[in-house]
């Protein structure tokens, strides 16, 4: 009896320490599956934001790709413009010279004599650096006047053809065949410095009446597009974007032609370069160019570094030329966002390791507590009572430590908690809502979530979520809602319905959490990809996004007019090599802050590349030309006042070309105006506005280094 009264004394003190032992391992078990569970989200969301970040940098090196290959496609296109103007220019002076040898002699000459004449005026004559010529055939295709080739005069050239098997005298005489009796042809033949090669040509012909004759001359394409050359070199040095994002233009044999970054490298080939790892990473780009362009990531210095850094870029062959553009920026922003990121969920993982293990502590002193207190009291009272009872008061006291233990895991979660009943009263919330909304629990006890409303949604947006949380049983997605202190916030929520066994809905349950951390990081990634980094003014891709907008918008609802200036400063290079480019960069600051202060909210200020600002103008009902030529002289007056660095003034000018919008014209048409302007103001000796008018357009407009000759 003694050993069984022992054994019964014992029983309720070895019940309660299992009991405890076994509410010790399920916090420990419940601990660490939080902190795995958390740990892996943590992961996962440092793994989502590097993904989007570089799926961000793409995007932008593919728009300022497409920005540039328009830009260079716009360029060649003018050297086919200007080929096709010098050559009716030529061909026009040579009729001129024929009809005056005509009226003067054709009387006085036999028909062969005054045909003879006529040839032979033109035969010697050269132009366009000597290459150009005088061509005569006939209509029935005989050549009478082919310097090159005089042992081809008298010949019939109908059945000469092209490497891409056109007939090239039947496309001369299909250019005349018109009431105009004038065109112009295209067609290869062999280039003067290959004789092994046809490159595209361009020829304008005209019928000189007495003698029903095709006069013309032509040119080569390539030796107009040369020309251009060093403007696109230029104007690929002068892209910048974000921090670390130049422009390089490679020939496919490796040669470096244009650089951003590097340009004292220019020259180079590093397809033989003596160092391995910069050969290995051009032969990447070259072999991507060759095989239709892409994205590449390599290793490569950064502008005066001495070790490599990691790079990301776009390569794209250039149509029709043997050019490589590549797009390339450094990680190293990348690098500098994922480690702030990173930073701030550590701090985050580290909060909720700490909240968990002070939770788990005090639940367990709390349990350790309890059952010394309740193992002494069941002692005495078990002498008293029954074992049944005694069993059921431990069982009442197990559930309370259990709910007690339920509500700190509940209270101790990251994500904010609200419990409401059917009617969506609000029954419950844990410390995290307090934190996130500042609402404490007394304060929103027998409320409506309603309270928390922003406003940013309308009444629709709620009635078409409480619909799929009726029907479905949950709903997911981002809301804006109200803290206490009157702030916006977004969050991530995700609302269930909790139903009885009968399907009845019992309580709401939603669990949220504050993203604005991400939401700012969205806009900060936004703000970079749309402003120039030096000025804090739109950059080139934003002019043209707000520069088409504003087009269509006019176009559709018959808006008041738009105008376009080109601002250039007059010799911005010799501040830089007088002073610094530290100076130049705060000549360059000042000037963004000069032009912003004298436009109008409605109007658009921007920075495209190197010293060269571009502004939309939205003119008023009421306002034309004169109010845009006071603005634009207003403007001047205060570009051009000296900018004060270290106590000293650095006098500067600049120039401006105006341009307002025709109907029918489109952004890059109302551009090349205002760069026509532009180089009419430079032409005229600096320092002064012009607006664009239909006589610049036979004007072709200078590289960048012509521009800035003195």
């Amino acid at each position: 009896m003694v050993h069984n009264s022992n054994n019964s004394t014992r029983l309720p003190t070895q019940l309660l320490w299992g009991v405890f032992f076994i509410i010790l391992m399920l916090l420990l078990a419940q601990t660490i599956y939080f902190f795995l569970n958390t740990r892996a989200q943590h992961q996962q969301q440092i793994s989502s934001l590097r993904e989007n970040l570089i799926q961000a940098q793409r995007s932008r090196l593919e728009a300022e790709m497409a920005d540039a290959e328009h830009m260079i496609d716009h360029m060649f296109a003018e050297a086919t413009d200007l080929l096709k103007q010098e050559s009716y220019n030529q061909t026009r002076q040579a009729l001129l010279l024929m009809n005056s040898l005509y009226q003067r002699y054709h009387k006085q000459l036999s028909e062969p004599e005054m045909k003879q004449l006529l040839v032979e005026a033109l035969r010697e004559i050269r132009f366009f650096d000597g290459r150009g010529y005088y061509f005569i055939d006939q209509m029935d295709g005989t050549a009478v006047l082919l310097p090159t080739s005089s042992e081809l005069e008298g010949s019939s050239l109908l059945d000469n053809k092209d490497d891409t098997g056109h007939y090239i005298m039947r496309g001369l005489i299909n250019a005349v065949s018109n009431p105009q009796r004038a065109g112009f042809s295209y067609y290869r033949w062999y280039s003067p410095d290959n004789d092994q090669l046809m490159k595209d040509k361009v020829a304008y012909v005209e019928v000189f009446e007495p003698y029903n004759w095709i006069v013309g001359t032509g040119d080569y394409l390539y030796r107009f597009e040369n020309d251009l050359k060093p403007r696109i070199y230029n104007y690929i040095r002068n892209i910048r974007f974000g921090d670390t994002g130049y422009f390089a233009l490679v020939r496919t044999d490796g040669l470096l032609l244009a650089s951003g970054a590097t340009p004292g490298r220019e020259g180079i080939n590093y397809l033989n370069g003596e160092d391995p790892q910069l050969r290995e990473s051009a032969k990447r780009a070259v072999d991507s160019a060759r095989n239709g362009g892409g994205f590449v990531s390599y290793d490569w210095y950064k502008p005066g570094a001495t070790e490599l850094s990691h790079k990301i870029s776009l390569v794209r062959p250039l149509k029709n030329s043997e050019w490589i553009l590549v797009a390339g920026i450094f990680q190293d922003e990348l690098n500098v966002l994922m480690a702030e990121q990173e930073q701030k969920r550590d701090t985050e993982m580290r909060h909720v390791v700490l909240n968990q293990v002070i939770a788990f502590t005090i639940i367990g002193l709390l349990a350790l507590l309890v059952a010394l207190t309740f193992g002494r009291w069941i002692k005495i009272r078990f002498k008293r009572y029954q074992n049944d009872i005694n069993r059921q008061q431990a069982m009442l006291r197990e559930t309370a430590d259990s709910l007690k233990l339920s509500g700190l895991i509940v209270d101790s979660a990251y994500e904010g908690i609200i419990v409401c009943d059917v009617d969506k009263r609000i029954l419950q919330v844990n410390s995290a809502f307090t934190r996130i909304t500042g609402y404490t629990q007394d304060e929103v006890l027998g409320d409506t979530p309603a309270m928390l409303s922003s406003g940013r949604h309308d009444e629709v947006f709620y009635q078409r979520m409480w619909q799929q949380i009726d029907s479905e049983g949950g709903w997911r997605g981002e809301i804006w809602n109200q803290r206490k202190n009157g702030e916006v916030f977004p969050e991530w929520i995700s609302i269930s319905a909790h139903k009885d066994s009968r399907g009845n809905v019992q309580n709401y349950i939603a669990i949220f959490y504050d993203i604005t951390q991400r939401k700012e990081l969205e806009q900060q990634l936004r703000s970079m990809a749309e402003t120039d980094p030096l000025t804090g003014l739109a950059n080139r891709r934003s002019l043209m996004d707000s520069l088409n907008r504003d087009l269509a918008t006019m176009e559709r609802h018959s808006t008041p007019g738009i105008a376009l200036l080109f601002i250039d400063l007059d010799h911005f290079k010799l501040i830089n090599d007088h002073f610094g480019h530290d100076v130049g960069d705060a000549v360059l600051i000042e000037v963004a802050g000069r032009l912003k202060r004298c436009l109008r909210e409605t109007d658009l200020a921007s920075r495209v590349g190197g010293d060269e600002f571009v502004s939309i103008i939205k003119l008023r009902p009421e306002e034309g030309l004169q109010q845009l030529e006071i603005l634009c002289e207003r403007l001047l007056e205060q570009l051009i006042k000296p900018v004060c660095f270290a106590e000293t003034d650095i006098d500067i000018s600049c120039s401006i070309g105006a341009a307002i919008h025709v109907q029918g014209n489109d952004a890059f048409g109302l551009m090349k105006s205002a760069d026509q302007a532009l180089y009419e103001a430079k032409r005229q000796g600096r320092g002064r506005v012009v607006f664009y008018h239909d006589e610049l357009q036979t004007i072709a407009s200078p590289s960048p280094v012509e521009a800035e000759t003195p």
